[in-house]
């Protein structure tokens, strides 16, 4: 989807507005309704593509139709016994010159076939561009706490990788770059890259039509083979479905001859529409429900289901909020916020989470924090949508090592040491936002605070770094929400008082004499250990130091890098100069007469 023109020009009534969206959408007209516009569609793409399924050895084409046409039978697969579902063989004449996507179901499918892959492909490809790929894998070392998974490694060094959620943000940009540059051929990953990540494609083949185990959707299929042949990357494009006779081939052939999904308004679910009410009411945007109705009507949800229909909506939405406290109504049915409305809209939270926010906030403050560790509000700051599979044994460990004070807050909760010892002997599935899965999260954010690296984290608690990565941006954006409702709930002040400091810790997890050279570029928290073990322990020290002497004294550090980092650590050195002598001059002081006093204490 593009919007044309910019932002800034759309109040000029010199221009139109464009909208462009590729073809997956039904209801085109309707929504040119809404935004009472023109259509006009086409069905030129600039590089063709051809689609493809392959059931056993036979290709069939994809008609304009969605028929499948016969059109070849492949010779017989020499890798069966590896490769049992003949992906090796739909690579040939492709790699390494052009690049493949392979689309699998699930995280340990992709990781299962980028190592398959690694191991069959041939020796010409294993040893193209080996030097480059090696200056990858010591890149995203650097960036990694030089640790990243053997298995990722060998499949780098064979011109193979895979990606999917699981990896941390670094490793899959390293991984996304590399593939960009021809350095990786083939990368296998799950269907959310088909959404989210611009890597177009000469060859894509979906392993399975499934996401996870549910049958793969029209739109998703669309996605994932429009990544094949795109405008500027290649001349032409194909894609490949794996399909196995009998149900799978049937549900596969309904969906391709299925039509596109359609766009519906997102305000029809109660939840959406009362966060809308109380933004708009917060906002002095609207005040009553006929103001309110009379908004509505410019939403795609007026469109769709008719202004009788929102009116309804509206007042079930307006009773709602009244009973949850979030809206209050005068003897002239004037809406306004009230206080726990104002603070739901500053810290951008559905009214839902709002109230149980509230409700857990209060009751953490009745029954007093603690002040021994920071673990009482790791706990409060864990997010209420995590969940992972819970080491029991480690659970108990980690919960038996808590202060007595701790333990009787979380008794509080009604999490106390008989539940757990409970849980551990019914091995019980815990659901994101339980209290005892909020704990959990609460004592793996502990690990963190310690400054325990990533890595060692996730192994120890059997989860993915990219899934751990995620839950620590989630809980310090949790954070910065409770900071910011705190901010409007007088009750709440001394959360809003502790947490500011609490999210910056969080977001450096570092010692705290590491948190200044984290500011210099390309240095991050494995680098800043790097560098203060190695005596660089502020940034002037990484000033005065030669881009010799840093790749010296830091292991896997490249020429680029260690110049940028030099650089980088000058310019914050005459920022803060910049910054003194400014503070120096508004408080009257010549630098002249500081440079008397420094001569004279020479």
């Amino acid at each position: 989807m593009f919007f044309l023109p910019p932002v800034s020009d759309i109040g000029d009534p010199g221009f139109g507005q464009i909208i462009g969206m590729s073809a997956t959408l039904s209801n085109i007209s309707e929504l040119a309704g809404f935004l009472r516009a023109y259509v006009y569609s086409t069905s030129f793409r600039p590089v063709e593509l051809h689609e493809f399924v392959r059931i056993e050895q036979n290709m069939w084409k994809i008609n304009s139709g969605g028929e499948l046409e016969h059109n070849a039978v492949l010779p017989a697969n020499r890798l069966s016994k590896a490769d049992p579902d003949g992906l090796c063989q739909l690579l040939i004449g492709v790699i390494p010159r052009r690049s493949v996507l392979i689309f699998c179901p699930t995280k340990k499918s992709c990781e299962s076939v980028a190592t398959m892959v690694a191991r069959c492909v041939p020796e010409d490809v294993r040893k193209r561009k080996i030097d480059e790929r090696k200056k990858v894998l010591e890149s995203m070392k650097e960036d990694c706490e030089g640790l990243i998974s053997s298995a990722l490694e060998n499949t780098i060094l064979a011109g193979v990788a895979y990606h999917h959620s699981g990896l941390t943000h670094e490793e899959r940009k390293h991984i996304e770059a590399a593939y960009s540059d021809g350095i990786i051929c083939v990368v296998c990953a799950t269907s959310t890259l088909a959404a989210g990540v611009n890597m177009p494609a000469r060859r894509v083949i979906i392993k399975a039509p499934l996401v996870g185990c549910a049958p793969l959707g029209k739109a998703q299929y669309m996605q994932m083979v429009g990544r094949a042949g795109r405008a500027g990357f290649d001349q032409k494009g194909d894609s490949i479905t794996i399909v196995r006779p009998g149900l799978e081939e049937r549900q596969f052939r309904s969906m391709i001859a299925s039509p596109m999904i359609s766009c519906s308004s997102g305000l029809a679910r109660l939840e959406y529409l009362t966060a809308f009410i109380v933004d708009l009411v917060t906002l002095k945007i609207v005040n009553s429900l006929d103001s309110l109705c009379e908004a509505l009507t410019h939403t795609l949800l007026h469109a769709q289901i008719g202004y009788a229909a929102v009116r309804n909506v509206a007042m079930e939405a307006i009773a709602k909020l009244k009973e949850d406290g979030l809206l209050v109504e005068d003897d002239e049915a004037i809406l306004s916020s009230s206080q726990l409305g104002s603070a739901t809209f500053a810290a951008n939270l559905s009214p839902l989470e709002a109230q149980r926010l509230s409700v857990d906030l209060t009751s953490s403050l009745n029954n007093g924090l603690v002040f021994s560790s920071h673990f009482h509000l790791l706990f409060t700051i864990a997010p209420y949508d995590a969940a992972c599979p819970v080491d029991w044994n480690l659970f108990h460990d980690l919960y038996t090592a808590l202060s007595e004070s701790e333990k009787k807050l979380l008794s509080s909760y009604g999490i106390p040491e008989c539940v757990i010892l409970q849980h551990i002997v019914k091995r019980k599935q815990l659901e994101a936002g339980e209290p005892a899965m909020r704990l959990y999260i609460g004592l793996l954010l502990q690990e963190i605070w310690k400054q325990q690296p990533h890595a060692v984290v996730a192994d120890k608690f059997g989860v993915d770094r990219g899934w751990l990565q995620s839950t620590l941006q989630n809980a310090i954006a949790q954070a910065a929400a409770v900071a910011k409702f705190s901010e409007k709930i007088p009750s709440l002040w001394p959360l809003r008082l502790l947490l500011p400091e609490l999210v910056q810790r969080l977001s450096d997890c570092v010692v705290v004499e590491l948190i200044p050279l984290m500011a210099i570029d390309c240095v991050k928290r494995g680098r800043a250990r790097q560098l203060y073990a190695a005596g660089y322990k502020n940034v002037a020290k990484v000033a005065k130091a030669s881009y010799k002497d840093l790749l010296r004294d830091i292991p896997n550090l490249s020429r680029f890098n260690a110049i940028r980092m030099v650089n980088s650590a000058k310019a914050i050195l005459r920022d803060q100069v910049d910054e003194k002598m400014e503070e120096l001059d508004a408080m009257g002081v010549e630098f002249s007469e500081i440079e008397q006093r420094v001569k004279g204490t020479s």
